[in-house]
């Protein structure tokens, strides 16, 4: 007795699928990217893959000091990886690794004087940071070059700016001779 099989259905198969399911991401993206309609459900995306710890502090410091909560966020994530207790090899402190020199600095700004210690308070790290990131901003309005100042230091940034090779506007910068730097402003953009 001879068996029958059933006739073959050609299709697409597994590939087909993954390919339909793909175009079905790519169009909830654009979607979710070129409406204002789908701004909370963004944001709540994000939240699901991106750390956001302190969020008091957070809130409280970029109200205070008119900076973007995605931006310190970025910054703290890239910075410490939102651990309070990170000193860096160059000596920078806490969740933003402020430098001690810095954070002096910033404090002829506040009138209060407290001592280096409390950079590995969240409250003061994130406070501070922001203060740093409101001046630089100031100084820089292009964030990915104010972004690069909380990173090489505005006397850096700002021999840079005068620079040709590096600036053709004074505002911005097309070329970062700090490969380092240059690493840092990308990923905390990205």
């Amino acid at each position: 007795m001879m068996h029958h099989r059933p006739p073959r259905r050609r299709g697409h198969g597994c590939l087909g699928g993954i390919l339909v399911g793909i175009a079905v991401i790519a169009v909830f993206c654009v979607l979710l990217y070129a409406t204002n309609t789908f701004n909370g459900l963004k944001l709540n995306i994000f939240k699901l893959f991106y750390q956001q710890e302190y969020t008091a502090e957070v809130e409280a410091a970029c109200k205070e000091f008119g900076v973007d909560e995605n931006l310190v966020y970025a910054v703290i994530h890239t910075e410490s990886g939102f651990r309070e207790d990170v000193v860096s090899h160059a000596g920078a402190v806490g969740l933003m690794q402020l430098m001690p020199e810095t954070f002096q600095w910033l404090q002829t700004k506040t009138d209060e004087s407290l001592s280096d210690d409390m950079l590995f308070d969240p409250e003061t790290s994130v406070s501070y940071g922001c203060l740093l990131l409101h001046l630089l901003l100031q100084q820089y309005p292009e964030p990915h070059t104010a972004i690069c100042a909380y990173h090489a230091g505005m006397g850096n940034v700002s021999q840079w700016l005068r620079d040709p090779q590096y600036s053709d506007d004074g505002k911005t910068l097309k070329r970062i001779p700090f490969p380092a730097t240059a690493h840092y402003a990308d990923k905390v953009l990205r």
